[in-house]
């Protein structure tokens, strides 16, 4: 079946073109945003996925979705963090100040230092960040800043953070 067949119908055309201008949105942010009830939210999006025009990927506890064949597993995993508040603000406080250390970071936003720990260790796994120890002190920074850039400045509407803007009218500026 081709796309345009597949996105007759007017649900699956708006669920697509949501998804394709955020991608990484979880499903409940999904049928929150379309107010679309879940039983028909699900039976569309598993639709759109049998024909390929959907990607999933389970994060946690999340199924997030994607344009399909539009991004690598990395960027997808950038995406994801970036979906997250804490995460987000975490990965522009290191694209701002790279090599930062945990208490660095800690200072400038209201989280516990066990929940800073659990963010930067998750990072870290996946490949976002880099953590380098030195002595007593373990040094954090993006692995692929231009990367993350850009996927923050493709997509900063789709945060609705100020935090983002700002950053994307920084960013773009210096390029």
């Amino acid at each position: 079946m081709t796309e345009e067949k597949a996105l007759d119908l007017e649900t699956r055309k708006r669920i697509f073109e949501y998804v394709s201008l955020n991608p990484g949105v979880h499903f409940r942010e999904l049928q929150r945003s379309l107010d679309l009830p879940v039983g028909a939210l699900d039976y569309h999006v598993k639709y759109l996925e049998k024909h390929e025009l959907l990607a999933t990927k389970q994060e946690g506890h999340y199924t997030r979705y994607y344009p399909r064949n539009r991004f690598d597993p990395s960027s997808k995993s950038i995406l994801a963090f970036l979906r997250q508040d804490l995460p987000r603000g975490i990965i522009i406080f290191l694209l701002k100040n790279p090599r930062s250390t945990h208490g660095g970071i800690l200072v400038n936003f209201r989280a516990t230092g066990a929940t800073l720990s659990y963010h930067l260790k998750r990072m870290s796994e996946n490949n976002l960040l880099k953590a380098e120890k030195s002595g007593r002190e373990t040094f954090y920074e993006i692995s692929e800043p231009e990367k993350v850039a850009d996927l923050l400045v493709t997509y900063r509407r789709s945060f609705m953070d100020e935090l983002v803007e700002s950053f994307a009218a920084a960013w773009t500026a210096l390029k």
